[in-house]
């Protein structure tokens, strides 16, 4: 039996300005880094969209401006220490700063009410909430976990921070096109040492959190399909052969489609290496979430 504690503070709401801080046919997008060297294992699920699913996005145009997006964030951990999982407030609120320093240009807005994270002691949880490669998704932890604990409605985001320990994953999330067909599922889960101040070599900053929200806004990595068209869907962002890791000096895998994307969000490159989205990534979020979440 999971145990619920609210921390319960005067409720803030963090915007852009509180901090400065320097995977789809199946259900979930994954971040990974024990599996197979990457951080994210979108590549690995049976990714893509439906014809209609993008016709929507598509014929959707979004005037840029503030959305706001009410997060609740849910922290999983195994014991009452920071190891254990349990992230003191600090790190959750850099969190939110982070998104919000980073997504500002796409005209979000993240905001988190101290009244609305919620603690709970759960090992099993922490321990095996998971995704998979199969239809399902994720496994029985991961949807007792999120049944039991999601709220809001689709323009909400549900955070979970947890452990991943079994597989190696940084974190996963779902697209914005999976909701209709599973809400309850719907949100981010995500590797609590990721947080800005996290242990996690090399990518301890936050930016785990970023790539995930951007997979729940509706974005690819710029690498998917490779060399071929459509790619990420998005003009802007240069064809990629393969992921990048680290933080390569140069790097161009595709002809003629000019230098690798290695300083995206949704590459797989370091914290330090990712520096933002494109206008064509932000033009694709803005659609993707008042055709897909706003009113939903």
């Amino acid at each position: 039996m999971a145990t619920f504690t609210r921390l319960f503070i005067a409720a803030v709401a963090l915007s852009a300005s509180s901090v400065a801080l320097a995977l789809p046919a199946s259900n979930s997008t994954l971040s990974q880094r024990g599996l197979d060297g990457a951080f994210c294992g979108i590549d690995q699920l049976s990714v893509g969209m439906s014809t209609a699913d993008e016709a929507l996005l598509a014929s959707h145009t979004q005037a840029a401006g503030d959305r706001q997006i009410f997060v609740y964030w849910n922290v999983i951990h195994k014991d009452n220490t920071i190891q254990g999982g349990l992230l003191p407030l600090s790190q959750i609120r850099d969190s939110i700063a982070v998104l919000n320093q980073h997504y500002a240009g796409a005209g979000f807005n993240f905001v988190l009410p101290t009244d609305q994270i919620r603690s709970v002691n759960n090992p099993g949880w922490f321990e095996f909430a998971d995704a998979t490669g199969n239809e399902d998704g994720e496994n029985p932890a991961a949807r007792d976990m999120k049944n039991q604990l999601r709220r809001g409605t689709a323009k909400d985001l549900n955070i979970y921070s947890t452990g991943l320990t079994q597989s190696g994953l940084f974190g996963y999330a779902t697209f914005p096109w999976w909701y209709a067909q599973r809400p309850r599922l719907d949100g981010v889960v995500f590797k609590w040492t990721t947080t800005p101040g996290g242990a996690q070599p090399g990518f301890g900053t936050g930016k785990i959190l970023v790539h995930e929200v951007g997979h729940w806004l509706g974005l690819f990595h710029t690498f998917q399909g490779g060399c071929n068209e459509p790619g990420d869907y998005v003009a802007d962002t240069p064809a990629e052969a393969s992921p990048a890791r680290g933080c390569p000096n140069a790097r161009d895998t595709c002809p003629g489609a000019g230098s690798d994307p290695i300083h995206n969000h949704m590459d797989y490159t370091d914290d330090g290496c990712r520096l933002g989205f494109t206008p064509g990534q932000s033009t694709r979020m803005r659609a993707a979430f008042g055709a897909l979440r706003a009113n939903a």
